[in-house]
């Protein structure tokens, strides 16, 4: 498996779904990433809800 980084275009994305409060999950989903790349930026405040 070869790992490749997160685009500033994905960042971009992945903090507009975190203002909208959407899930880690659909998160990925929506990225065809693993829950666990998104979990890494996602603000810890947002992950212990």
């Amino acid at each position: 498996m070869t790992y490749t980084h997160l685009t500033t275009d994905e960042l971009v994305i992945i903090e507009s779904y975190f203002k909208m409060n959407q899930s880690v999950a659909k998160t990925a989903h929506c990225l065809n990433r693993s829950r666990q790349t998104i979990h890494k930026v996602y603000p810890v405040s947002y992950t212990h809800l």
